[in-house]
């Protein structure tokens, strides 16, 4: 097992008492990064808001996929499907995932938006 940290941004005043909303969870080493966000959705992590229509984006030092409250189950991947962890070419240790409130913009428009997003 390995532990990697949560954290994730408020959706609301009354949310963020508790900012920046960490969790500790614990995954198996050779989880791809979807099994790791499918575990992340059935914990209940991230609030769903009144209307149903609340986008995340995840980074991992850099955006690696987006979630909608519509969709929790099937992220929208910016990163491939085997996103470079545990035994993989380029492997990356993950230890801290991240999550950005987007309100309910469209799922679509924030992808396209992160998915040029570059750091060099």
């Amino acid at each position: 097992m390995q532990k990697i940290k949560l954290t994730r941004e408020s959706v609301a005043a009354g949310d963020d008492f508790d900012a920046p909303h960490f969790l500790e969870i614990e995954i198996q080493p050779n989880w791809t990064i979807l099994e790791i966000l499918q575990s992340i959705v059935k914990l209940n992590y991230l609030p769903k808001i009144s209307g149903g229509k609340a986008t995340w984006s995840v980074a991992i030092n850099e955006p690696i996929a987006v979630l909608s409250q519509e969709n929790f189950k099937n992220p929208i991947l910016i990163c491939l499907r085997d996103y470079p962890f545990q035994d993989t070419r380029g492997f990356i240790k993950i230890e801290h995932i991240h999550f950005n409130y987007h309100a309910q913009k469209k799922p679509e428009e924030v992808y396209e938006v992160l998915s040029r997003f570059r750091l060099k």
